[in-house]
């Protein structure tokens, strides 16, 4: 299987078979300096060119005021763990990381030891075969091959497992297995690898050591977790200038991961058979003598990829630093502060999209009330051209010009009393009577449309968590409080209310018009009964009846001027009666105009006439 490593160190050279081969069997006769000056020829020269150019990192203190001033900057945007979606984006989580890396730079009170942490994406990623094949060496005794295999029997499956060449100073460290491993010791600073469980259970307190090691090992099965989950996840170190990601299964390619995932530039990226490493090393435990079994080991161990990890660890241990263990600290807690502040950035691009979420939700709901405030009133009022308000009151108003017409002087006589009920009756049976209909039909459908709208506000209102901020219970219940008005519900008399409206306005004009035919025809009555007593007074003063009372006008004299002024009475009566018909029009035209801004009104605010 072909092993990739993503980083500056693709040059590489890695140790042949035959090398290989030469250093197994010197191995135990090789002093250890010789061994350590062999693993360096391989590996340092390219670790000085490719970071001979590279800016000096930070001090210690420098590094300390950083991870102060980002503890102290997080609880701004993080949330407390009971209300963050995730518990990767709890400031409870990143101070612990930050904290665990502050204790990591302690290098006077602190053990000097490189901290590699292996951390397993599942129970099947292998991590842990990972692991004792790079142990197990294959001279050693049979307890110690023991120990190594059956570590975990008395392992803790929440913290993990620590494994040391040499004891640690403070003896309660309860989880520490203690190994006289060749490959331990092959590096240029004493090391200690950190094996954290792989159960579902222990995954997420697991990722507090990962980031805050020297070097990260994170150990996935494509199989059985996607790759997608492992680039996708926020709560992984995979963007550590040293973190190291190993493929078990060959269903991947490096070319296959470049192409499809947003691989970080410093991210190794190494495809391990562990697996094959192991039945290898069982071989030759079986048979150290035999040289088929020698030949089996040296492919089977070579060909799975286990040695591209150590090589790895050693150009990153290789470093040209001073002090290489000061460089590694200060390059995890570099690290740390970027994925802490990482984690606020996708805490606030999340804020970002929930904000534009609730702005898109809440200008859809604007557009659709006004779309429906630009075409109801066209639907309902029509447009210029053909206006539906005007056609209804021209129409009326021809209805009514036919009572009107017949409502002449001389039927003042005998209906001077009925005017009023006459013309009132007219009014409310000619008055819009279509146009209320309409509206009326309109108005069922401003209730529907209504009701849609408010499951459309209740969705919205609804799609938000407990723990996001736009979860309001004061805006559900001011929502509630104005759906349960009285004057929320849109009744048939929120649009046909101008009409009862503006045709009782009318009742003024027509009590009007009442009062000036009863004045009309006492007026027309006195006028004629006046004409007709001067004829005859003059009549009665010519046949001596009223004595020294006549008006002493001959009896044609009196007739004309009784006549006249019954004329005069009749042609006035008749002109006032016109005069008072015109006024009671002109109200009409007036309540008509008004009656179409009131339709208007009643759209645009429909609760005026509730």
């Amino acid at each position: 299987m072909p092993s990739c490593t993503r980083s500056p160190l693709n040059s590489l050279t890695l140790v042949r078979p035959k090398t290989l081969q030469n250093i197994l069997y010197s191995r135990n006769s090789l002093p250890r300096h010789a061994f350590r000056r062999i693993r360096r020829h391989t590996s340092t020269a390219v670790t000085m060119k490719s970071t001979r150019n590279l800016p000096s990192q930070p001090t210690i203190p420098e590094t300390l005021t950083a991870l102060h001033k980002t503890a102290a900057f997080l609880p701004r945007i993080l949330p407390r763990r009971p209300e963050a979606v995730s518990e990767t984006q709890a400031v409870e989580f990143w101070n612990e990381v930050l904290d665990t890396t502050r204790d990591g730079l302690n290098l006077a009170g602190g053990e000097r030891v490189a901290r590699i942490v292996v951390y397993g994406s599942d129970e099947h990623s292998g991590a842990r075969e990972l692991v004792t094949a790079l142990l197990e060496d294959p001279f050693a005794s049979e307890a110690l091959k023991q120990s190594v295999r059956e570590r975990w029997k008395s392992g803790d499956d929440n913290s993990g497992l620590f494994i040391r060449h040499d004891p640690p100073p403070s003896s309660g460290s309860m989880n520490t297995l203690t190994l006289q491993s060749s490959w331990l010791q092959q590096f240029l600073i004493p090391i200690e690898v950190h094996e954290l469980p792989s159960t579902p259970g222990s995954q997420l307190k697991a990722i507090i050591p990962l980031f805050a090691a020297d070097i990260p090992i994170i150990v996935c099965n494509p199989v059985t977790t996607p790759l997608k989950g492992i680039f996708s996840d926020h709560g992984l170190p995979i963007h550590h200038p040293n973190a190291i990601l190993v493929i078990t299964s060959s269903s991947a390619t490096h070319q296959s991961v470049e192409d499809i995932y947003p691989v970080p530039p410093s991210l190794r990226i190494l495809f391990v058979d562990p697996t094959r490493a192991l039945q290898g090393l069982q071989a030759l435990s079986s048979d150290p003598g035999s040289a088929v079994a020698v030949q089996r080991y040296q492919d089977d161990f070579t060909e799975s990829g286990v040695i591209d990890v150590t090589s790895s660890i050693s150009n990153i241990l290789s470093n040209s630093e001073s002090d290489l263990l000061a460089s590694l600290r200060t390059q995890t807690a570099l690290h740390a502060v970027l994925a802490a502040l990482s984690a606020c950035r996708f805490v606030l691009a999340d804020a970002k999209n929930e904000t534009d979420g609730v702005h898109i939700g809440i200008c859809d709901l604007r557009d659709g009330v006004a779309e429906l405030e630009a075409r109801i009133g066209i639907e309902v009022l029509g447009t210029d051209e053909s206006n539906e308000v005007k056609e209804a009151v021209t129409q009326a108003k021809q209805e009514i010009k036919v009572v009107m017409d017949r409502l002449t002087w001389w039927r003042l006589l005998w209906k001077v009393d009925d005017i009023a009920e006459i013309v009132t009756t007219s009014v409310h049976t000619t008055w819009c009577r279509n146009l209320e209909d309409k509206l009326i039909y309109h108005a069922g459908r401003l209730a529907v449309m209504q009701k849609s709208l408010g499951t459309a506000a209740h969705t919205l209102l609804r799609s938000y968590a407990q723990s996001s901020p736009f979860h309001s219970p004061v805006l559900h219940n001011t929502v509630a409080q104005i759906e349960t008005s009285p004057s929320y519900t849109v009744k048939p008399s929120a649009l046909t209310g101008p009409i009862h409206f503006r045709r009782n306005q009318l009742s003024y004009p027509t009590n009007m018009l009442h009062a000036s035919a009863q004045r009309i025809t006492i007026g027309m009555g006195s006028s004629v009964l006046g004409g007709f007593g001067i004829a005859w007074a003059g009549w009665a003063g010519e046949l001596g009846i009223l004595g020294a009372y006549g008006p002493g006008l001959s009896t044609e004299t009196a007739a004309g001027l009784g006549m006249f002024g019954a004329v005069l009475g009749v042609r006035w009566a008749v002109g006032r009666w016109e005069k008072a018909k015109k006024k009671w029009w002109q109200d009409w035209d007036r309540v008509g105009e008004g009656l179409e801004r009131d339709l208007k009104v009643s759209i645009s605010h429909p609760e005026t006439y509730r």
